[in-house]
This record gives C-alpha cells, sequence and structure tokens, in this order.
C-alpha cells in the first residue's frame, strides 16, 4: 500500500470517530438530536468514502473496508444510538431511544 492509501485509510478512520463522538446541539429548527444524527450520517458517509479511496486499486480491500465501517456503523446506530430514523420512525433496539425526537428549544 501507498502512503496516499495509509493517508487515506486514516482520514477514513478519523471521520468514522469525529461523527461518533461529536456532540449535537440544539438549533432553531432542529433538536440536538437530530443534529447529532446528522452528524453521525454525515461522518460515515465521508468515512465509507475515504476508506473505500484508501483500498484503492485493489478493489477487494475497498470493498471489504467499507463493508467493515458500514457494518459496524450501522449496528453502533441500531443498539446504542436514535440515529437511525426511516419515514419519521425511529428504529433502535433499546426501548427509549424510540421515542420521537423532542422539539427544538425556542
Amino acid at each position: 500500500m501507498t502512503t496516499v492509501s495509509w493517508v487515506l485509510l486514516g482520514a477514513g478512520a478519523l471521520a468514522l470517530l469525529l461523527g461518533a463522538a461529536v456532540p449535537g446541539w440544539d438549533t432553531a429548527t432542529a433538536p440536538a438530536r437530530a443534529v447529532k444524527r446528522r452528524i453521525y450520517w454525515a461522518g460515515t458517509a465521508a468515512g465509507v468514502v475515504l476508506l473505500f479511496l484508501g483500498g484503492l486499486p485493489d478493489v477487494q480491500s475497498s470493498v471489504a473496508f467499507t463493508a467493515a465501517a458500514l457494518i459496524l456503523m450501522t449496528g453502533w446506530a441500531y443498539f446504542r444510538t436514535p440515529h437511525i430514523k426511516i419515514g419519521g420512525r425511529i428504529h433502535s433496539a433499546y426501548e427509549p431511544h424510540r421515542r420521537p425526537d423532542p422539539p427544538p428549544r425556542a
């Protein structure tokens, strides 16, 4: 693997970690929980793209890095957070996380 590949892999891992670690905050239109959800999935998307590029030119490695990151982040979101929201419904293994988002603070 080249130096560029290592840098891209490191940047991808950092994007995944930051997406999971950066806290949400209240805005005028969205509660902290919704902002955190957007940060989490934006970090995941950026991390997956960087990991895929870091694995190139070996496509098998790129797909493996991408699949591992997606499985890890989706599993973490389902079992530990309220970050999976589809069609206005929150999906989570933990019942308190399934409650609707609170309204934004005024």
